[in-house]
């Protein structure tokens, strides 16, 4: 669940970044460079710059794994409007045919969003 989340946020960062006309790889030597630091960014953010969603975990299992979690959410009466953002995104990159590849592929979805 945090995963996806932070694989959404990650995702959104790259996009901004290209968009503001600011190279995605120098965002990626930053935040190695910050507290945020984590392996999978530093693992996956170069090849969803180059759009490469060779599976290591595939999206599909990904997304259900977060489907899991938002029920044991509900079983227990908590609150999880970050996840459930999170995993709509994940839903999304389903439907589009992406779930063989690498759960980062969510990232094609905040790519596509053009409002």
């Amino acid at each position: 669940m945090i995963i996806c989340s932070m694989m959404n946020a990650f995702s959104e960062g790259i996009v901004l970044a290209d968009r503001s006309g600011l190279n995605p790889s120098d965002l990626l030597d930053v935040l190695d460079l910050g507290a945020i630091a984590t392996p999978m960014f530093k693992g996956k953010g170069p090849n969803m710059i180059k759009s490469n969603f060779s599976p290591a975990f595939p999206l599909k299992h990904q997304q259900k794994d977060m489907r899991l979690a938002l029920a044991l959410g509900d079983e227990n009466a908590v609150s999880m409007p970050i996840a459930a953002a999170a995993n709509e995104a994940f839903k999304k990159a389903r439907s589009m045919g992406l779930g063989d590849l690498d759960f980062s592929a969510v990232h094609e979805v905040v790519k596509q969003h053009k409002d």
